[in-house]
Parts: C-alpha cells; sequence; structure tokens
C-alpha cells in the first residue's frame, strides 16, 4: 500500500514507524517494578463476589501482663478438669468441620482473661488450641502454646472459595 502525502511516498512501515512514536506501552524494564498497587478488595470481604468465604467465628484472647499458659491452665484448674481434651464434650459449639484461619495482629476483640468468666476463656482456648496458622483442625489435638493462645483468628468455611 503507497500514500502519497504531499511529495513524499509513505508505505505501512512509515505509518507503522509513526504510530510507534506515538505509543507507550510497559517493557517490563526498571520502571514497571517500581510501580505499586493498592489492594482495595479481598476474598475474605467482598460480599458481591462470585466466590464467598462467610465469616464464622473469631477467636481471641487478650492476657495483659499474665502468662498465656499459667491463665488458661489455672482456668482449666478451676473449672474441674484436668485435660484440654475435656474441653470438646463441655463446649460442643466448636465447629465440626476444618476452617481456614486469618490472623488478624493487633485486633481490638477478644475476651479479657482478667474479667472473663472461666467459661468463655476456655471455650476460646479451645479453638485457638485446635488452630494451626492457616487451619482450624477440629482432629487435631488441642495444643496450647504461647503462639497459639496470643493469635487472634478469624475462621471461615472454605466452601464457595474454589468456584
Amino acid at each position: 500500500m503507497m500514500l502519497v502525502a504531499g511529495n513524499r511516498r509513505r508505505d505501512h512501515w512509515d505509518l507503522l514507524n509513526e504510530a510507534k512514536a506515538r505509543l507507550w506501552a510497559n517493557s517490563g524494564g526498571p520502571m514497571s517494578r517500581r510501580r505499586t498497587e493498592r489492594v482495595l478488595a479481598s476474598v475474605l470481604r467482598d460480599d458481591t463476589a462470585r466466590i464467598r468465604l462467610p465469616r464464622v467465628i473469631r477467636a481471641g484472647l487478650h492476657f495483659g501482663k499474665r502468662d498465656p499458659l499459667d491463665a488458661v491452665l489455672a482456668s482449666l484448674a478451676r473449672v474441674g478438669l484436668d485435660d484440654a481434651e475435656d474441653l470438646r464434650t463441655r463446649y460442643a459449639t466448636a465447629p465440626a468441620t476444618p476452617l481456614l484461619v486469618r490472623i488478624v495482629p493487633n485486633a481490638r476483640w477478644g475476651v479479657q482473661v482478667g474479667h472473663a468468666t472461666d467459661d468463655s476463656i476456655l471455650e476460646q482456648a479451645l479453638l485457638l488450641g485446635l488452630c494451626t496458622a492457616f487451619q482450624f483442625d477440629p482432629a487435631r489435638p488441642v495444643l496450647w502454646t504461647r503462639a497459639s493462645l496470643t493469635r487472634r483468628v478469624e475462621l471461615y468455611e472454605p466452601t464457595g472459595f474454589y468456584a
């Protein structure tokens, strides 16, 4: 294809070179590696998304200056139990299916150990003892560590996640 513009003949290569001079594209260079994007949506919180993870349970304990293990073991002794596994039958409200865990650092919600009843402390401790950093597993043994007892977590049903 040949175009005549003024006294000069132009072919498709001339037109392509002119178009390239006006277009900008991401070449994958250093500027693209410095670019930042702010995340404004989350699969875990978007009610309008086709993929839904309904929030199920929040669990957390605030110990203040008390040692987490000592506080929970003292509550266990005050209710007359000597094994954390006995809490499974005492609190039948614990979910029976595995759930996804999201750790929420510095969350303000949770049970204040200094002002709460032993039952509310132990119910939260049961949930936290059945959690790893990523999953709530009701089939695992109840394990209490300082790390697990001081987490504040949100537990989600994984149903519908893989749409």
